[in-house]
């Protein structure tokens, strides 16, 4: 799923847990346009799984998830998601 985009917003939650990532780009995609993209960077590791589950009820989607290279307790793992706002 992974390409190139041009990005509208960008929020780093990184070093938060959830549901502090899903509450951070809720309230971001609020505030934008229908059609905008969103970037999320985060390093909580049930992220895939609880922004999956969030987009399935609600109008935006899912364009990009990548997967961050697998850190260690000083250098945690950032993962990405990019959003299109519905």
């Amino acid at each position: 799923m992974s390409g190139t985009f041009e990005i509208d917003k960008t929020i780093d939650t990184c070093g938060t847990r959830c549901p502090i990532p899903l509450l951070r780009a809720k309230q971001a995609l609020r505030e934008m346009p229908v059609g905008d993209l969103l970037q999320v960077f985060t390093t909580d590791p049930g992220a895939e799984a609880d922004f999956k589950a969030m987009l399935k009820h609600l109008p935006h989607e899912l364009l990009s998830f990548e997967a961050g290279l697998e850190g260690d307790s000083n250098t945690p793992r950032i993962d990405t998601f990019v959003i299109r706002k519905g």
